[in-house]
């Protein structure tokens, strides 16, 4: 902060600040907050999860695997085959992350589900999980 000594007619000193380097600071930190955030990977698909008794939240640190009704799987807003290994694979190499999430749509067949489970274990994932609601 800039103070400078404005003399008035009497003789006495008021101080001011300046305002143009403190609103500099706060940009520059908002910037900072902005960059240094780090936000939840969604799978980008618009599904509507099962409930559960049991579920638990967890943190990031996972790869997302929606599956929607029809059938269609995406890997981290990639679309795959739901017996890709080689899609998941790669998405797994790329983050370096070995845990699958599967966000799968409540209306989902159960055959399907579990044949997105088998192809995320087969390429390599060393946990696979099955988002659902918390019931209330």
């Amino acid at each position: 902060m800039t103070r400078r000594r404005i003399f008035g007619g009497n003789g006495e000193g008021q101080a001011q600040i300046e305002m143009a380097p403190l609103i500099d600071m706060v940009f520059i930190l908002l910037i900072f907050f902005m960059v240094a955030t780090s936000f939840v990977r969604e799978s980008g698909v618009d599904i509507t999860r099962p409930q559960s008794r049991t579920a638990t939240s967890i943190d990031d640190g996972f790869v997302p695997v929606a599956v929607e009704p029809n059938g269609a799987v995406h890997v981290a807003g990639r679309k795959i085959p739901p017996d890709s290994v080689r899609g998941i694979r790669s998405v797994l190499d790329e983050t370096g992350r070995k845990r699958v999430l599967i966000q799968a749509d409540r209306e989902v067949p159960t055959h399907l589900l579990l044949k997105v489970i088998d192809s995320a274990k087969l390429a390599g994932a060393t946990q696979v999980d099955v988002a659902a609601e918390a019931e209330r």
